[in-house]
């Protein structure tokens, strides 16, 4: 260290550079070695690289790529992004291909299922995605399925924002007639009274009505019925 520190003194006082810019220039020579091979790395990649996702059998397919070959490749929801599960128990009973069914379900969208692949197990569905993959890369047509499956992906977020938005509508117009329906009041009925009082006679005088009960009516008519009977 202290000899390179030395060989930067003397090409600043041999050039008459300032130190400061002799020091700079040897830190930058130093980034650009230790980087250029990470930078060689990425320019020399295939342009495929790029193709990373894919839209098949209605779900959503992710690698990597790792020497030239496809890794990490799996199932997603084109949906809400998050990995499949699959089922392919099926496919250890039946005998016959057609019979072989291989499932792909989401847990985060419900359990629902978003696609399925008729002949084989998950081992035969990866071998079909990936056999594909490399079409698409030697046709040289990857740069259009990759932005076709943006495009769809774009889509399918657009869906669900809707989806949401018409959701939290359809809430919100719940909530309002709940509160309306809590709101109004249910008049109360008034009941019959259970002695109702039967007008007698009027005072012609003085303008006002008598009225007596019902059940003293009851009782002077029964009265008046002994009367006629101990007079008979």
């Amino acid at each position: 260290m202290e000899k390179i520190i030395d060989l930067l003194n003397r090409i600043s006082e041999l050039y008459a550079i300032p130190q400061w810019v002799v020091n700079s220039g040897a830190i930058a020579i130093c980034i650009i070695l230790l980087a250029f091979p990470f930078v060689a790395r990425v320019l020399m990649r295939p342009k495929y690289f790029r193709f990373r996702e894919l839209i098949l059998f209605k779900v959503l397919w992710r690698w990597k790529y790792k020497k030239g070959d496809v890794i990490g490749l799996w199932c997603y929801c084109p949906k809400c992004q998050s990995m499949l599960m699959v089922d392919d128990e099926n496919c250890r009973s039946e005998e016959t291909l057609q019979h072989k069914i291989t499932f792909f379900v989401c847990p985060t969208c419900g359990g629902h299922e978003l696609g399925r692949v008729v002949g084989g197990d998950r081992r035969y569905v990866l071998s079909l995605v990936r056999r594909d993959i490399w079409r698409h890369i030697r046709e040289g047509t990857y740069n259009e399925v990759a932005t076709a499956t943006k495009e769809a992906l774009d889509i399918y977020a657009q869906l669900e924002e809707a989806k949401e938005q018409d959701e939290s509508d359809v809430s919100a117009v719940l909530e309002e007639t709940t509160d309306a329906l809590s709101e109004t009041v249910v008049p109360e009925t008034s009941l019959p009274e259970e002695n109702e009082e039967i007008p007698l006679h009027v005072n012609e005088s003085e303008g006002v009505e008598t009225v007596i009960p019902a059940s003293e009516e009851a009782s002077s008519s029964i009265e008046t019925e002994e009367i006629k009977k101990s007079g008979i």
